[in-house]
């Protein structure tokens, strides 16, 4: 794949599966996805263009190619489910193309076809002030890791993996980091030996696009990020842990990542929580992931909450099934969103998401907020 995270790309057709019961349609597998298509459509080994979830379908292009009507809200591809079988993307005609492509080309740009991203809501600082917020260079954004279904083969039997619930919430960062710049009066301070030894660093946090405050900067009004905070002590733990093992550890920064879930968070998607709760599920080091262990031993010498742990082990795609499909949130009949599979060296290259498709249908009857 050219870009991981694509939405739409070039790829072929690996096989065409009879629908039973159907004359007039037919089940088309393309690499980790299936696609209801008309019959004859399509022959094995053709080459199409893979339109994915949540890939923005141009209006033109969507009427061009008459599927205005079988697309979800925002003119989003959806999936669906008709007569037992999943259709999980969209496939455009190789034709559609006006130049020359190979398996695995980004077509997003070509055909002005976007990932949709929830609007990011801005907000002032809890002062009433407005300021020009700086980011922090050393508070890293987190990876965003493929749909597996875009990278199949990612994982074979020798992966040793660790398999987690995916939580639907909002994602979250925290961490103790080096300061970007020192203040006028930290710099005095810090001259005439009358700074703190880690003046150099802050507490910083926010949510996955957007900075919500620092020490350095101030902090924004309240909102579910600093709930969180305040909640599960987490200024203060972090701040101890990095005192207690920067040296021994020889690190900079820490930053944890994680999902805020719960009530008020994804709409009608509330776990039975009376309250949102916070899950970890990675940890960075000078901006590097560390492995899946050494995530989970953070947590817990932070004694924060840790994600669901499934399964660890060799991967196998019986194994992964078992945890994606059939899937209910205890005690309802809510499908669980899916699960989320890393190398346990924590490698970026050998971590993705696989949703549950039945998670995909029921967001969609009940208007649940989006996957991320």
């Amino acid at each position: 794949m050219e870009n991981q995270n694509s939405v739409c790309y070039v790829s072929r057709v690996n096989e065409i599966k009879e629908i039973i019961g159907a004359d007039n349609i037919e089940q088309i597998v393309v690499g980790g996805w299936n696609c209801i298509s008309q019959k004859n459509t399509y022959k094995v080994d053709d080459l199409v263009i893979v339109a994915t979830t949540d890939a923005v379908i141009p209006e033109a292009l969507a009427e061009e190619l008459n599927v205005t009507n079988y697309l979800r809200k925002g003119s989003r591809v959806r999936t669906v489910k008709l007569r037992g079988v999943y259709s999980e993307c969209l496939l455009i005609p190789y034709s559609f193309t006006s130049i020359v492509h190979k398996e695995g080309d980004d077509l997003m740009y070509e055909l002005g076809i976007s990932k949709y991203e929830p609007p990011v809501k801005q907000i002032q600082l809890a002062s009433g002030k407005k300021i020009r917020y700086k980011e922090n260079p050393n508070f890293h954004v987190y990876y965003k890791f493929p749909n597996l279904k875009n990278v199949k083969g990612l994982f074979t039997e020798e992966d040793y993996v660790e398999i987690t619930r995916k939580i639907h919430g909002t994602n979250a960062r925290y961490g103790i980091v080096k300061k970007a710049k020192l203040a006028l009066w930290d710099r005095v301070k810090k001259f005439f030996g009358l700074a703190d030894e880690f003046i150099d660093y802050e507490f910083i946090y926010g949510s996955h696009n957007v900075e919500k405050g620092s020490d350095s900067q101030g902090f924004y009004s309240t909102d579910v990020w600093s709930t969180i905070i305040d909640k599960y002590d987490i200024k203060n733990k972090l701040w101890r842990f990095f005192k207690e093992n920067k040296d021994f550890a020889e690190f900079e920064n820490v930053v944890i990542y994680g999902e805020i879930y719960g009530p008020g968070i994804q709409k009608n998607y509330d776990y039975g929580l009376d309250e949102i709760q916070f899950a970890g599920f990675d940890t960075t080091l000078d901006g590097v992931y560390v492995g899946t262990a050494s995530s989970w031993h953070t947590f817990n010498m932070l004694e924060l909450p840790y994600v669901p742990v499934l399964y660890e082990g060799p991967w196998s795609q019986e194994i992964q099934d078992k945890f994606t499909f059939n899937n209910m949130i205890e005690g309802t009949k809510i499908p669980h969103e899916g699960i989320v599979i890393k190398h346990q060296t924590g490698d970026r290259r050998k971590v993705a998401k696989v949703i549950n498709p039945d998670y995909l249908i029921y967001g969609e009857k009940y208007d649940v907020g989006d996957s991320h």
